[in-house]
């Protein structure tokens, strides 16, 4: 006799699944029914209206229910074939891998103030939101550290505190000013905004990026020097730019206070579940672990503050220490100590927990948004964002898991193989697409690594912030083997859009608005930013085998496949396509789709 043997793992819809048994009603029916004749040699009559047949019935019914939980339970407990984030979650925590809450978006908030005031204390934290976009939900951001703001820097205009200054051009970092006509700071943040008035009444705005102020120095009398990085990218006219200070960070999200509390009954591992999900979170600074983001959370036991730990391996029977975990429906949930790996919540003991709610790409919100103060500060007179919020990141996807859970385990933390930059780079929070490659800088051997933000919502997707790139940078610098490469450049890539034209012919009884609404879906799938990868090529066949499937489809003849830009190929007789080959730091997107559909009904 044989012994017992694998499970078989099919395909179906492109996605492994195990089916361990085969039968379904029809089978187990007729399967009993043969026995009859075995088993029960009298038993002659086979009609559906016997009752013995009915009880067959209800018995195969049963069983192909019953086939069918073991088919989903079988497929559940293996990564590559699970379904629910549930099974994927916990499937994951078993090699001590997270799934990625997401990250809260975070933006530069720009502050006119009427008197020099600090805000912190029970100002704290300084609320503001959206302006309200028609159709969309208003987000909320806030400012959870004490910050100063000077009545100087709300605006200084140059044109009366600058000091000999004719011109400001490109690469420009200092200009000088007048002592007493700013409150600067070194290491503060400041930005240029140029204001031209147009023929209708209205100013064209130009910004400066965010520059960080490295010095202040003395100039002459009463003259100061002031030194920033990095240096003005393009030039500005002096006669209609104001510098602009008071800039503080605000982050996507909104505090909860009222959580209700959670009273200690002093038992080992004890568990409190947050009652508002989903929880801030923003990207981990100092030393990087496993975990790339930390939630916005504090948790006091009587008024004492606890301390978060990623684990309880290293706690004492002493330590005031709780662990965090999110769960498929991105609920927290904190977990006291044993007694033996950290302490144990006293019997009768408060636990409080104040904690801020809000994550994701919707926190993405665009310049000039954030204008709605929700704090009252009297001496606050405008609040706005100069620029675009950025960093905000949906959850990790359970498919996106699939990948970086294993390839954690691949990579060990540690940077050694071009694989392992590929797989640290494509966990870390906010990135969606990463590619590593040899290069040269300054004639020494580095490490570059190509990246894109995830879940972008333009066409063409968008560059990394600088933030995340520096983030990254130190990450993977981090852990790379000592005096192996000079170092990690981490890169914007080369957006490659791609052009598709396409006849489609249709069946006679096919409506062409309908064909035309699902051939360009398959066409926006085909290239989108989900799909594609670096140095992945757009192939002429990939595109043949995509359309042919649609509904109503009789025939296809591909026009045009090339990259955008490029001129009409003249070898070809009335078509222009081929393959279109990508570099390694490439990555295509959607270009210009032209759809022309013949026959079928208008």
């Amino acid at each position: 006799m044989s012994g017992p043997q694998p499970p078989k793992i099919t395909t179906l819809n492109r996605r492994p699944v195990i089916d361990y048994v085969t039968k379904d009603y029809e089978g187990f029916r007729q399967g009993m029914l043969n026995q009859i004749p075995l088993l029960l040699p009298n038993w002659t009559d086979r009609s559906e209206s016997d009752f013995g047949v009915a009880l067959i019935e209800l018995y195969a019914y049963v069983a192909d229910i019953l086939s069918y939980y073991q088919d989903r339970i079988a497929n559940e407990a293996y990564l590559p074939t699970a379904t629910q984030r549930r099974s994927v979650v916990e499937l994951l925590r078993l090699i001590d891998y997270r799934i990625d809450p997401g990250l809260a978006a975070s933006v530069w908030i720009h502050f006119d103030a009427s008197a020099d005031v600090t805000v912190g204390g029970t100002s704290l934290p300084y609320r503001l939101k959206t302006a309200g976009v028609p159709g969309e939900p208003d987000q909320n951001f806030e400012i959870t550290q004490e910050f100063s703001l000077k009545q100087l820097n709300s605006g200084i205009d140059l044109t009366l505190s600058a000091v000999g200054l004719t011109a400001l051009g490109a690469e420009t970092q200092s200009i000088e000013l007048k002592r007493a006509d700013h409150a600067l700071d070194a290491g503060g943040r400041v930005y240029f905004e140029e204001k031209r008035p147009q023929p209708d009444g209205s100013f064209k705005i130009r910004r400066s990026p965010m520059l960080q102020i490295i010095q202040i120095e003395p100039a002459g009398v009463n003259v100061d020097r002031i030194t920033w990085l990095p240096p003005l990218p393009e030039p500005l006219d002096p006669a209609k730019t104001t510098l602009k200070g008071n800039n503080v960070v605000a982050t996507h999200g909104e505090s909860v206070f009222d959580e209700p509390l959670f009273i200690g009954d002093g038992t080992p591992g004890q568990r409190m579940t947050l009652s508002r999900k989903p929880v801030t979170h923003l990207i981990k600074m100092g030393p990087f672990t496993r975990r790339r983001s930390r939630p916005e959370l504090e948790v006091r036991v009587d008024g004492v503050l606890w301390d978060e730990v990623e684990n309880f391996f290293q706690s004492k029977p002493s330590d005031l220490h709780y662990v965090t975990f999110i769960d498929e429906s991105d609920s927290l949930t904190i977990t006291f100590g044993t007694g033996q790996r950290g302490s144990v919540v006293p019997a009768g003991a408060q636990v409080k927990a104040v904690y801020r709610i809000g994550l994701g790409s919707q926190g993405n919100v665009g310049a000039d948004t954030l204008t709605v103060a929700l704090s009252a500060i009297p001496q606050i007179t405008k609040i706005t964002n100069p620029f675009n919020a950025e960093g905000g990141a949906d959850r990790e996807t359970t498919e996106e898991a699939k990948i970086s859970g294993p390839g954690s385990i691949i990579a060990q933390e540690r940077a050694v193989t071009l694989q392992d930059y590929d797989l640290l780079a494509r966990a870390f929070p906010g990135v969606g697409k990463a590619k590593a490659r040899v290069g040269l800088r300054g004639g020494y051997k580095v490490v570059q690594v190509y990246i894109a933000p995830e879940n972008p919502t333009v066409i063409p997707p968008p560059f990394a912030s600088g933030a995340l790139k520096e983030a990254l940078k130190a990450h993977l610098e981090a852990r790379q083997p000592v005096n192996r490469m000079a170092g990690v450049d981490v890169l914007d890539p080369i957006y490659v859009p791609v052009d598709i034209s396409v006849d489609v012919y249709l069946k006679a009884d096919a409506g062409q608005e309908a064909v035309r609404k699902n051939v360009l879906n398959v066409l926006h799938d085909l290239l989108s930013f989900a799909r594609l990868e670096f140095g992945q090529p757009i192939r002429v066949g990939e595109v043949f085998s995509a359309l042919y499937p649609v509904e109503g489809v009789a025939y296809v003849l591909l026009k045009r496949l090339a990259r955008s830009g490029l001129p009409p190929a003249t070898h070809h007789e009335e078509c222009d396509f081929a393959d279109v080959p990508i570099g390694e730091n490439e990555l295509a997107y959607e270009g210009l789709l032209t759809i022309n559909l013949f026959g079928g009904i208008r």
